[in-house]
């Protein structure tokens, strides 16, 4: 029998990382210091305004095109928007800035995941693991090998995301998944209890790794993982689909 499969979805990452700096100014000074406008533009972010960042972001780059912080936010800002197309503009204007800027790469094989360009984002991706061995762009890589079915290379690449970095519970998370697919259920479970022991209170983990035990054919540790999260899980699709597998163990017993 096929392993049952696991639920979790699995999506690529974008990351919104940014910072304030504080510089006392005279008002004229401020309004055309690029990093003042850039500095208004994160506060912007942070309270969900990315119009009004777009327009500091803009008059930043305004006084200096070469303001790669403020480049790679507006790319970031048009990602929020769902503008994808335009994420991708600011992400190639900001490779124009600094051609080895492995986060602008890893955004840019995001943007273009979104836009369907799977071959191109496959590339930046690459590249950002090569200039740093951006352990986000390899995860990312997995998820597209794994949706792919390259399970081997998805494999590969989320073991060097992990290598890189060994404390992202979705990385172990998402090796467990491959494994999974692969029927390599022991290596599945390992994967999942690692995971876990990172964010102990995951419910989608702990329901993957209840899904590894079934496969196992372990069905008391299924039943205990499963009863014991049931309690917590709001989302009734989710809630019908751990009665599923209590019902399959059930069955099994």
């Amino acid at each position: 029998m096929k392993p049952l499969k696991i639920l979790l979805i699995i999506s690529t990452v974008l990351f919104l990382a940014f910072c304030v700096s504080s510089q006392k100014k005279t008002a004229v000074e401020q309004e055309n210091d690029p990093q003042y406008q850039y500095d208004k533009a994160v506060v912007a972010m942070n309270y969900g305004l990315e119009d009004q960042a777009i327009i500091y972001l803009n008059q930043a780059l305004a006084l200096d095109p070469t303001h790669i912080r403020a480049q790679n936010l507006l790319g970031l800002a048009f990602v929020k928007k769902e503008r994808f197309k335009e994420a991708a503009a600011a992400f190639k204007k900001g490779l124009e800035i600094q051609p080895e800027n492995s986060n602008t790469h890893f955004h840019l094989g995001a943007v273009y995941e979104k836009l369907g360009m799977n071959e191109k984002a496959e590339a930046e991706y690459k590249k950002a693991i090569e200039i740093d061995s951006s352990p986000d762009a390899s995860f990312n890589l997995a998820v597209l090998y794994f949706r792919q079915e390259k399970l081997e290379t998805a494999l590969d690449f989320v073991r060097k995301s992990i290598e890189a970095r060994d404390n992202s519970a979705q990385a172990y998370n998402l090796q467990g998944v491959i494994l999974n697919k692969m029927e390599k259920v022991p290596e599945a479970i390992k994967s999942f209890q690692q995971a876990l022991k990172i964010t102990p209170k995951d419910v989608s983990i702990g329901v993957n790794l209840a899904v590894a035990f079934i496969n196992n054919k372990d069905y008391e540790k299924a039943h205990r993982i499963l009863e014991t999260i049931l309690p917590h899980v709001q989302d009734p699709s989710l809630k019908d689909k751990i009665n599923e597998y209590l019902k399959i163990i059930k069955d099994k017993k």
